[in-house]
């Protein structure tokens, strides 16, 4: 039996005052136009904590200490590849957000957590909420 090679994915939920970083996805052929959080694959050899911060520091400019993340839930899905998702939070960091590639994002801001930006990855208002 034929058993999946799921992807993993880091996914970085940086909240402040009320409010989470959220980024709009540009010329990446995936959910473009949609406000996402940042992310990204893990490396072969990279824990999944690494990924988030280093995903975070490529496509923001901001950093995260790997121990300042807290695990908030887990996402098995299939798009035309299976991809299992990790989802982490934080409070602390360091840095203000730019655009670091903006070939991939032409959008980045804090929103309240309870109003989020349109349209948003469907399965990414899932992880939020």
């Amino acid at each position: 039996m034929d058993r999946q090679k799921p992807y993993l994915a880091s996914y970085c939920m940086l909240l402040r005052d009320g409010m989470i970083l959220m980024q709009r996805r540009f010329n990446t052929g995936y959910l473009d136009g949609h406000w996402c959080l940042p992310s990204g694959h893990v490396d072969v050899g990279e824990s999944a904590l690494s990924a988030a911060s280093r995903e975070l520091r490529e496509e923001t400019g901001m950093r995260v200490d790997v121990g300042h993340w807290q695990f908030v839930c887990a996402m098995h899905r299939r798009t035309d590849r299976t991809i299992v998702d990790l989802f982490y939070k934080t409070e602390i960091f360091d840095g203000e957000p730019v655009i670091a590639e903006p070939e991939n994002c032409d959008g980045l801001a804090f929103f309240p957590i309870d109003s989020l930006p349109e349209p948003v990855g469907p399965y990414i208002a899932v992880a939020i909420a």
